[in-house]
Formats: structure tokens, C-alpha cells, sequence
């Protein structure tokens, strides 16, 4: 076989390869999920793809740390310093990698046989031509695939964002509750060393001491409660951030504070969530892509193979050159059980994203309904049960003064007022806990 022949194969061959080569852009779909989660919640994600910016990254993280931590500073945080959301920012890298794969084609295969005298006497090349065939379609298949897992990638970021601030609103309830804590263990006792004087003195029943000294121990220890419910919140705070700091060294200085106005009605939000939820996009995303993918399969059932090759042969000085055609002969398998998994397949996608859109009903309604009924309750303490549990300790230390009332009724008008604050700041977290949570639910921020 003469050299000019090997050049010639040797191109055809290169030709072939270079069809579909197509580098992998290593932040492909980075845009369209900024674009997705900062239209949604006012921040944009960041994707570490190299040590440069992974370092001037924790950088940043490092200085935010160092100052007083507001909600929006521990979302910022989180996008960029947790672990996991840049693990899932690779799904993008992934899913770009099948695009790119699925318009390559198979490489050419060439053989070499008969090897007498010092050389060989048989030759091919062979080339899938169905494969070039499918490759268009291929590639959209793939490039739906792609745009789906651009959105669900989306998706995860910002659901992650709505976490953060919840465990942030967590952390200020608990901070709140413990410094209440704190100052009534630090009024109960100053209250059961005055009752120890009095007693001492001969002016106080040994009964009205034992009380006044039993409410010192139980603040004391329902302080120690919300320290250890402080701790947890601090955790589960960074844990969201994911970052490798303690907790107690977040510097949070804000406070809840009231409820906003009311939120927009059901039906509101309901549109909102049917526009914005990412988790449902995603969902018609895959249903597109399982449609083109049964599309693919039901052209190509019968098809599923098909080979051109060029053959030769040297018989001493001559050589005898040829086209030839290998073709899958669909006998037996005539590509149903591919179609009936094709289908089956287009039938769960739509499946899910039915299943998906009743869940967002019910989240929307669940998390509306906790919203309204926190923030409802937050009102009426604030208005009603903490100024009347005021005026229930002011009577009541006068009826004491008066010697009306024993130390016993003192005590438990002291007990319904820590309840009455406790139960409104618990009120505000449960508000600003559902809030975040509806805002998951709806799939964008409520201004």
C-alpha cells in the first residue's frame, strides 16, 4: 500500500475526529444561574473553578467574620464559603461535559491483518455513519438535559439561601431569649437574697423564703435551657454558612423586630409561586428533555447501528481498494424495549412535576398560614398580653406592700409575666422563620 494512500486515510480519519470536537467551557450555565437566584433574592452566587478565586473568596468570608453579621452578610457568606453549593455548582461542568460528548463522533477504527513478508496484506477503515446521523438530535437532547440542570442547580442555591436566613432569624430569637433568661435569674436572685435578709431579720416566713429561693433555682435553670438552645441555633447557623468557625464567634447584634405589613394575599402568592418556584421550571425542563429523547428513540428504533468502512487488499504489486457497508439487521430486537423505556420515562417527568405543583400548593398555604398566624400572635402580645401582665405586677406589688397578698401571689405574677416575653419572642421568630419559609415556598423574595 503506498504512502500516498496512509495520508490520505490519516486525514479522512482527522476529518472525522474534528467534526464534533468542541471544547468544555468550564463555567458554562454559571450566567444563567446567577441570573435565576439573583432575580429572586438580590444576591448573586459565586462559583470557584479556580484556587485564585477560592482563596480570595474565604478571604472575603474572613473579613465579613469579622464584623457585626446581618442577615444578607450570612447569605453572602454561605454563597461563598459553603462546601456543598459549590459541589453543586459542578453539576453545571457535568451536564456541559454530556452536551459536548453528544456532539462528538465515535472515533474510527482502523485494522490491519494478514501481517507476511515484513508487512500486512489486509486493510479498513470503518466509520459509524448512523452515528452521524444521530448527532444533531443527540446534541439537543442533550442541550435540553443541560438547560434543566441549569435551572434545578438554581433551584438548590437559592432554597439554600431562604435556610440561612431562617437559622439566622433562629439564632436572634435565641440570643433574645437567653438575655431575657439571664436578666430574670439576675432579678429572682437579687429578689431571693433580699427575701434571705428579711427572713434573718425575723419578718418572713420560712414558707415565703423557700418560694422566693425556689424561683432564683428554676430561672436559674430555664437560663441554662436557652444557653444550650442558643448554642444549638449558633451551630445550626454555621453549618448553613459552612464555614470551620465556632459558633459563639459570630458577632449578631440585631434584634427581631416587628412584623412588616401584611404579606399579599393567597391567590397572589399563588401566582407568584406558579412564576417563580425553580423547582417546577426545572420540572418542564426535564419533561422537554424526555420528549426529545423519545423523539430520538422512535427515529432511530430501527437503526440503532450502521458502519461504512473502506476495505483494501494487496496481492503483491496490486492493490484493490473499496467502500463496504455493515449494517444491524433489527430481527430481533426492533428498539421497543427502548421506546417503552422512553416513554415510561416521559410519563414520571410529567408525573413529578404534577406531583410538584400540588406540594407548592400545600407550602404556600401551610407556610401563609404560619406567617399570618405568627404575626398575629406577635400583635396581640405586643399590644395586649404583655402590657396587661405589666399591670398585673404593678398591682400586685402593691396588694404585697400592702400585705394583702402573700409572697406566693407575687411569685406567680412574676412567672406569667416571663412567660407573656418569652411567648412573644417566640411569636416574632416563628413570624420571621415563616417568612423565609414562605419566600422558599412562593420561590422569590417578598419585598
Amino acid at each position: 500500500m503506498s504512502s500516498s494512500f496512509f495520508r490520505t486515510a490519516l486525514a479522512g480519519a482527522l476529518a472525522v475526529l474534528l467534526v464534533g470536537c468542541a471544547s468544555v467551557p468550564q463555567r458554562a450555565g454559571y450566567a444563567a444561574v446567577q441570573e435565576l437566584v439573583d432575580g429572586r433574592s438580590g444576591t448573586t452566587p459565586v462559583w470557584h473553578t479556580d484556587s485564585v478565586a477560592a482563596r480570595m473568596a474565604l478571604d472575603t468570608v474572613a473579613a465579613l467574620l469579622r464584623q457585626d453579621l446581618s442577615a444578607d452578610g450570612a447569605v453572602r457568606i454561605a454563597l461563598l464559603a459553603n462546601p456543598a453549593l459549590q459541589g453543586t455548582f459542578e453539576e453545571l461542568g457535568l451536564s456541559r461535559a454530556d452536551v459536548v460528548q453528544a456532539g462528538l463522533l465515535s472515533n474510527p477504527s482502523l485494522s490491519l491483518g494478514r501481517f507476511l513478508e515484513g508487512g500486512f496484506q489486509e486493510f479498513g477503515i470503518a466509520q459509524s455513519f448512523v452515528d452521524l446521523i444521530q448527532l444533531p438530535m443527540r446534541r439537543r437532547v442533550a442541550t435540553a438535559a443541560f438547560e434543566a440542570t441549569s435551572v434545578r442547580v438554581a433551584a438548590v442555591v437559592y432554597e439554600h439561601i431562604t435556610e440561612v436566613r431562617a437559622a439566622y432569624f433562629s439564632v436572634l430569637a435565641a440570643q433574645q431569649l437567653y438575655e431575657m433568661r439571664r436578666t430574670t435569674t439576675q432579678s429572682v436572685v437579687a429578689s431571693a437574697r433580699a427575701a434571705e435578709a428579711i427572713s434573718a431579720a425575723g419578718n418572713l416566713r420560712d414558707l415565703d423564703l423557700v418560694g422566693e429561693q425556689a424561683l432564683a433555682v428554676e430561672a436559674r435553670a430555664e437560663e441554662l435551657r436557652a444557653r444550650g438552645a442558643l448554642v444549638q441555633a449558633r451551630e445550626a447557623l454555621v453549618r448553613t454558612l459552612g464555614v470551620a468557625v465556632p459558633g459563639d464567634s459570630l458577632r449578631l447584634v440585631e434584634r427581631l423586630v416587628e412584623p412588616r405589613t401584611a404579606p399579599p394575599a393567597l391567590d397572589s402568592l399563588m401566582a407568584l409561586a406558579v412564576q417563580h418556584r425553580l423547582d417546577i421550571a426545572a420540572a418542564l425542563r426535564d419533561i422537554e428533555t424526555a420528549s426529545r429523547a423519545l423523539g430520538f428513540t422512535k427515529r432511530f428504533r430501527l437503526l440503532a447501528d450502521g458502519t461504512l468502512t473502506v476495505d483494501g487488499e494487496r496481492d503483491g504489486t496490486t492493490t484493490a481498494v473499496g467502500p463496504g457497508l455493515s449494517l444491524a439487521v433489527p430481527l430481533f430486537d426492533r428498539g421497543q424495549a427502548r421506546v417503552s423505556r422512553a416513554e415510561s420515562g416521559l410519563r414520571q417527568t410529567i408525573a413529578r412535576q404534577r406531583a410538584l405543583t400540588v406540594i407548592m400548593q400545600t407550602d404556600v398555604r401551610s407556610t401563609y398560614g404560619l406567617l399570618m398566624a405568627a404575626r398575629d400572635r406577635s400583635i396581640l402580645y405586643r399590644d395586649s398580653i404583655l402590657p396587661l401582665r405589666r399591670r398585673v405586677i404593678d398591682e400586685t406589688v402593691l396588694q404585697y406592700n400592702a400585705m394583702a397578698i402573700g409572697v406566693f401571689g407575687l411569685l406567680q405574677a412574676k412567672q406569667a409575666e416571663i412567660a407573656a416575653g418569652q411567648g412573644y419572642i417566640d411569636a416574632l421568630r416563628d413570624y420571621w422563620i415563616a417568612q423565609a419559609n414562605l419566600e422558599r415556598a412562593v420561590g422569590t423574595r417578598l419585598r
